[in-house]
């Protein structure tokens, strides 16, 4: 004779389960399975689709230096290497009179320089190719760069200025919900252009200037003449009419593969996507967060691709990287690390100009990898430059390295997660204003 405990055992309940009310027991009587275990993957069956894309002239402190605070308000975890409390710049005139990071009023201001010759002088005001990084001669360039140019911040303050989460929450909520790396820098001690190269080829090619020399196309594969050769989708989708692939030779016979940057959010949609995609907010549409741009304006437009991406077919199986080409005058208070040597071309500067090599990085920027993969609140602080992103597409889709810096390049795969997805389901995101007021829409003192 079978037992009532037998034959609730052949059940798969016991006696406990019965009294307590069956619980997993449906109406049947019989064990409802488990859930499944969340979805796994790894780099190459997981990411089907990189996105990337490279905003204008921001330093990581400038932007976001103030996020150790918004996460701490949140209760998000992660240390975030954010402005130090005693952060500071001499003044430009008077050393001993210093300069304190301030809250910037206004969403688009006069320019500062991030050029050669100023990028080694905010590193070391006395000492530009010499002695320890001071890091304190960011306020003394960007008031001789007013006082050059008949700008009005003849002193140079707004090299200290910083946005914080009132001005940009998108970003904070973007930076603080998936990964950064606080240890990201710009891969030139130089401005946009010599950085826009390094990001498309690994190497400036001696460049550190636009004109000198005449400009040229250069022969030199790009991260997409790789893709080309070897079979693999990819896409610039451009705002305006000027890419900066147009520097490489590759640009010549690849134009078909360049199309409106609308065209993102169509084949977002419909899960067509290519392998690899690069969006340009344009040199001339004012979409770029470049000093004298609105910012918010560019966020909100940035907002929109990460939004479409989301709410893509495709966001289980994607990425976004969101950068900037480097620091753009602003102060940052890490000092950048020594760098490898991309090739054996030297820096092409004028006798006069500070000499050196591309063997030491800029200054930090901003970098956020947007994915569900991504490890949630997570804070990189492993060195990496804009190199890393193609070590990244490289390690992803088996690609050689085009120069010995992104052979040398951290990937960027510790900010990935493949044992489960932490966003599934992307978080809810704020609306990103665009109302802020310009320094020349203020009224003058009375």
């Amino acid at each position: 004779m079978i037992s009532r405990r037998n034959f609730l055992s052949l059940l798969g309940v016991t006696a406990a389960g019965v009294t307590s009310g069956c619980q997993g027991v449906g109406e049947s009587g019989f064990q409802e399975p488990p859930p499944p275990p969340p979805p796994t993957g790894s780099l190459k069956e997981s990411i089907q689709h990189v996105v990337f894309t490279m905003q204008e002239n921001r330093s990581f402190d400038h932007y976001l230096g103030m996020l150790p605070h918004y996460r701490a308000a949140k209760g998000i975890p992660g240390t975030v290497d954010g402005t130090p409390a005693n952060a500071s710049n001499p003044g430009a005139d008077d050393p001993t009179q210093l300069v304190l990071p301030y809250h910037l009023s206004t969403q688009c201001h006069e320019n500062l320089s991030p050029s050669w010759n100023e990028t080694h002088v905010q590193r070391s005001r006395n000492a530009p190719t010499a002695g320890p990084p001071l890091m304190d001669g960011f306020v003394f360039t960007a008031a001789k760069f007013s006082r050059n140019n008949d700008a009005i911040d003849i002193n140079g303050h707004r090299a200290m200025g910083y946005y914080n989460e009132a001005d940009i929450p998108y970003y904070y909520e973007l930076a603080s919900q998936f990964a950064i790396n606080d240890k990201y820098f710009s891969s030139s001690p130089a401005a946009t252009l010599s950085n826009r190269l390094f990001l498309l080829g690994a190497s400036a090619f001696g460049r550190v200037y636009p004109d000198i020399p005449v400009p040229e196309q250069y022969s030199a594969k790009s991260i997409f003449d790789l893709l080309q050769e070897a079979g693999i989708t990819w896409k610039i989708y451009l705002n305006g009419d000027f890419t900066y692939y147009q520097w490489f030779a590759g640009f010549n016979s690849n134009q078909a593969n360049i199309v409106d940057a609308e065209q993102f959010f169509v084949d977002a949609q419909a899960g067509t996507l290519p392998a690899v995609s690069m969006i340009e907010s344009g040199t001339n549409t004012g979409l770029d967060e470049h000093p004298k741009n609105h910012i918010q304006s560019g966020a909100k437009y940035i907002a929109r691709f990460v939004d479409a991406l989301m709410a893509s077919p495709l966001w289980t199986k994607s990425v976004l990287m969101l950068t900037y080409d480097e620091a753009g005058g602003f102060y940052d208070h890490v000092p950048p690390p020594a760098a490898v040597k991309p090739d054996a071309i030297e820096p092409i500067v004028n006798p006069t100009d500070v000499q050196g090599s591309f063997d030491m990085y800029g200054f930090r920027v901003p970098f956020v990898m947007v994915s569900p993969w991504a490890r949630k609140h997570f804070v990189s602080n492993v060195v990496a430059d804009h190199t890393s992103i193609l070590k990244f597409i490289e390690t992803r889709f088996d690609l050689a390295p085009l120069t010995a810096r992104d052979a040398a390049a951290h990937d960027l795969t510790d900010m990935l997660d493949f044992s489960a997805m932490s966003f599934e389901t992307p978080p809810a995101m704020p609306e990103q204003p665009d109302t802020g007021v310009c320094d020349w829409q203020l009224a003058p003192a009375a």
